[in-house]
């Protein structure tokens, strides 16, 4: 067996050995011969794109990876590629699939396929003389694209079952079982590192309201709104979960409480900045009320404890908000 084949059943043996999307990422971004990489994902849905996102959120994203709405957003003869191709790179037609990506010579795109629907496109170029992939025939290539589109996809649905029952249908945010594991993690890291947590709670000021007069589908449409406000202002190291009927919590590692203060000002004026269309015409202005607390927690505290009283806390301080009229913020005494 020719070695540039052993060199591709190997790097196919390595994507269907991958035990996470992030890894597999990694694999992908090595193929035998090296090269320019770049992956082009069709996600009509946006619900590719998260999936990555959060499984990918520690070690960073290996291989780049552009999300468009459809390939023929691209180039209109993409959609019909059924074969892998492999040409000279000519910026005008392959600027898209490589961004970012000068003084490259020979290139080589391999369709991915579900049903015999092209999903997806893997490229890989190169400067040099000789092509990607060279001394494979093209027949081979498109096995290696078959492997690249079942691996990927069994990857996804990995990360949707990873994820089943941590993430909020309604608003996407994580969810209430996914935030105690995180503080969990973050108490943790803060007792190794002698740092602190701090947890900002926020709610939707008079939903109930809402709900009584529009119905609870106009409700559901304020929430993934300000949902939607809230994630804007949160930074990728931050942790966000919806705890509740009406509230969002946003864990923020080695951040004391006045530090968290140029946050909730924010999510106060995103919130603000205009009014909500709750569904049939009717626009409506939201507002919310914030609590925050921090805490420092010490080598020998139970980890349990200290974010069932960091999150106590932050409720205890939501709740003075509230009754100071909402709209505005809290902190929790030390």
């Amino acid at each position: 067996m020719h070695e540039p084949l052993q060199q591709l059943l190997a790097w196919e043996r390595t994507l269907l050995q991958a035990d996470s999307l992030g890894a597999w990422l990694e694999a992908a971004a090595a193929p035998p011969g090296g090269g320019a990489v770049h992956l082009v994902l069709a996600d009509a849905t946006h619900e590719l794109q998260p999936l990555l996102r959060g499984s990918c959120e520690a070690a960073g994203e290996p291989l780049p990876v552009t999300f468009v709405p459809s390939l023929s957003s691209l180039a209109p003869h993409l959609p019909a590629l059924r074969s892998a191709w492999r040409g000279h790179y000519h910026a005008a037609d392959h600027a898209l699939l490589l961004p970012g990506r000068t003084a490259l010579r020979h290139v080589a795109i391999l369709p991915l396929s579900r049903a015999d629907h092209v999903v997806g496109l893997f490229s890989v170029a190169v400067s040099a003389d000789a092509p990607p992939f060279e001394g494979v025939e093209t027949a081979l290539l498109d096995h290696a694209a078959d492997v690249l589109a079942a691996s990927l996809d069994r990857q996804f649905e990995h990360a949707r079952v990873l994820r089943g029952g941590l993430v909020d249908p309604l608003t996407g945010w994580n969810s209430p079982r996914y935030l105690q594991a995180r503080l969990c993690e973050e108490i943790a890291r803060a007792q190794r590192e002698r740092s602190c947590v701090s947890c900002l709670i926020a709610d939707v000021d008079r939903l109930q309201a809402v709900n009584d007069e529009l119905g609870y589908a106009a409700g559901d449409r304020v929430l993934q709104e300000v949902g939607a406000r809230i994630e804007s202002q949160v930074r990728a190291s931050d942790a966000a979960a919806r705890i509740g009927s009406d509230a969002f919590a946003i864990v923020l590692p080695a951040t004391d409480a006045p530090l968290t203060m140029p946050l909730a000002r924010r999510i106060l004026a995103a919130v603000r900045s205009g009014p909500v269309d709750t569904g049939g015409g009717q626009l409506r202005d939201v507002r919310v009320s914030i609590g925050i607390a921090a805490c420092r927690p010490q080598p020998e505290e139970d980890r349990k404890v200290s974010v069932d009283q960091l999150v106590a806390d932050a409720v205890a301080a939501l709740h003075r908000a509230k009754r100071a009229g909402g709209d505005r913020c809290e902190i929790a005494p030390d």
